[in-house]
C-alpha cells in the first residue's frame, strides 16, 4: 500500500511537473519587458533572445531593442528585418533608427511612415520615452539629409508648428539644420 501511495505522488508530482504552464509565457515576455523597462538592456536581452523560440517576432523585436540601447545598431537591424513579416510597430519603428543610423534616410522615412500610418500618436511599448516625435524628427533629418527641403520643413512644423522659414532663402539648407539640432536636442 504504502508503495501505491509513493507511486501516485511521484506520478502526480511528474505530471504536474511537466503540464505546460500558460502563465509562464506570458510571465517571461513581462519579466524581460520590466528588466528593459529598469535599463539592465543585457540582462532583458539574455531574457529575450532565450524566448524568441517559443515568442518569435515579440521577443526577436524587444532583443532588437535591447541592442539598440547597447548601440548595436548592426544586430538590432537583423533582428527586425527577420520581424518584418508580422508588421509589428514596435518592429517598424525600431527599424527606423536602424536605418537611419545604417544612412539609409530613404528606407527610415518608409519605415517611419508605416507606424505612424497605423498610429500617428505612436508609443514604444518598452520605453514611453520614444514616440511618434522621434520618428517623425529622423523623418525630418532623413529628407534634409535627401536634399527635400520642402517635405523637410513639413516634417518639423509636426514638431513645431511656429517654424516657417522661406523655402526660398539662400540659407536655408542651415537654417533647417539648426532647427533639426535644436529639435533633436529635444527629442533625444
Amino acid at each position: 500500500m504504502k508503495r501505491n501511495v509513493l507511486w501516485f505522488i511521484m506520478f502526480t508530482i511528474l505530471w504536474i511537473s511537466g503540464c505546460p504552464n500558460d502563465s509562464k509565457k506570458d510571465a517571461s515576455l513581462t519579466q524581460a519587458k520590466n528588466v528593459f523597462k529598469d535599463g539592465d538592456y543585457e540582462a532583458a536581452l539574455v531574457l529575450y533572445e532565450d524566448l524568441i523560440e517559443t515568442e518569435g517576432s515579440t521577443a526577436r523585436v524587444g532583443a532588437a531593442w535591447c541592442y539598440i540601447r547597447l548601440n548595436d545598431y548592426a544586430t538590432a537591424n537583423t533582428y527586425f528585418s527577420l520581424s518584418a513579416d508580422d508588421s509589428l510597430m514596435d518592429g517598424y519603428a525600431g527599424w527606423t533608427f536602424t536605418a537611419w543610423a545604417a544612412n539609409s534616410p530613404q528606407v527610415a522615412i518608409e519605415r517611419a511612415n508605416f507606424v505612424l500610418r497605423k498610429n500617428a500618436a505612436y508609443v514604444l511599448s518598452l520605453d514611453s520615452r520614444v514616440n511618434a516625435n522621434h520618428l517623425i524628427w529622423i523623418q525630418a533629418s532623413s529628407y534634409f539629409q535627401l536634399g527635400n527641403y520642402t517635405a523637410s520643413v513639413e516634417k518639423i512644423k509636426l514638431l513645431d508648428a511656429s517654424f516657417n522659414p522661406n523655402l526660398n532663402a539662400s540659407n536655408i539648407s542651415q537654417l533647417i539644420a539648426e532647427k533639426l539640432q535644436v529639435l533633436g536636442a529635444v527629442h533625444f
